[in-house]
Formats: structure tokens, sequence, C-alpha cells
């Protein structure tokens, strides 16, 4: 499993991805991918389908979090924690959130978006803005790399230094989460199909 961590990157020249209409500049990122042995919808679709309370890693660290019990699929989740699906496309799915992350109580800073226009035009600096792509690309006839890529745009510099101290303390949580994600997501759809 690949795992890239970059700081203070801007676009990607090479390859456009949905999640640049969204968040095309970032102060911090995060990306994890692995190389899923199923053609790529087959893969979206299994990585869609995947449920957060397969995953003891899920359920601890939320639990720790005060977030409660994960239950659904990781698109269920997002939208019952005020993320926003933004868009998505036959390779992509891209979910966003507005706040002040590093807050104590997180979850009463948040702005929650309602369209993607909302989330496009927001530009209060007391807050940052988060998107969360999972994306997958053929590598071949039967094998796709799935990956999960988080960009996090702080709207002032006081943010930017709020969200810098709050990254530096969750950001190893953050990746242990995504790697399971995928584990999970990968176990899905390599899984032998169930005959009906």
């Amino acid at each position: 499993m690949a795992v890239r961590i970059v700081w203070g990157r801007r676009r990607d020249p090479i390859r456009t991805m949905l999640i640049d209409d969204f968040v095309p500049e970032y102060e911090f990122h995060e990306r994890h991918s692995t190389v899923v042995r199923a053609p790529a919808q087959a893969t979206l679709s299994a990585a869609e389908e995947w449920q957060l309370q397969e995953s003891l890693v899920w359920r601890v660290l939320l639990l720790l979090r005060g977030l409660g019990k994960p239950q659904g699929s990781l698109g269920e989740w997002a939208e019952s924690m005020g993320f926003l699906c933004l868009g998505r496309n036959d390779t992509e799915v891209v979910y966003g959130q507005i706040g002040r992350f590093w807050s104590l109580r997180e979850r009463a800073n948040l702005v929650s978006p309602r369209t993607a226009d909302e989330f496009r035009d927001f530009t209060d600096p007391r807050f940052a803005v988060s998107a969360f792509a999972l994306s997958v690309e053929s590598v071949s006839a039967d094998s796709t790399r799935l990956s999960t890529e988080t960009r996090i745009h702080t709207l002032s510099r006081s943010t930017r230094r709020r969200f810098r101290l709050y990254w530096l303390l969750i950001r190893p949580f953050s990746g242990l989460l995504r790697r399971s994600m995928l584990n999970g997501m990968r176990a899905r759809a390599e899984a032998p199909a169930k005959l009906v």
C-alpha cells in the first residue's frame, strides 16, 4: 500500500481529478492507495458498499473521538456527519465539509454546506474547507488502483496555524483510518461473488 503525504501542494498537472473542481489549492494533503485484483467499476462499487463497522480501527477511533459507533457505508456515514457529496463520476466520488476542525467541539463548528456551489463559494477566513475523494484507476483489465485523497485548504493564516497543530496530532490516526478502509474495500472487491 502506497502512502504519499504532501504539505502545501497544488494541482497534479498530469491527471485531472474531480476533487480538483472543489479544492484545487490546498496546504494539507494526504493520499493512500492500494492495488485491487478486480476491474475498476467492480472495485468502486465494492468500495462504496464497504461498511465502516467492519473495521475494528474505525470502531475504536471514532468511539475515542466521541463520534459514536460507525454504521453504514462510507457515504452514509459521511452524510450523517454533515459531509456533502460534492460530485461523482465513473472513477471518483468526492465528499466535502467546512469547519473549524481543530475545535474541541468540532461538530458544533461545522458549516455543512448544502450544495457544491455553496462549498466552492465559501470564503469565511475563520474556517477551513476539506474534501475527501475515493477514486479508481485501471492498472490492467483485472487490476485497479484504489485511492483515497484528502485535501484541506485553510482560508487564512490564523486558521492555517490552528489547523497545522491539529493536523500534527491527528494525521497518524487519519492515515490509520484510511489504510484500514482501503484494506476492507480491497477485501470486499476481491471476495468471490456470492451465489444467490
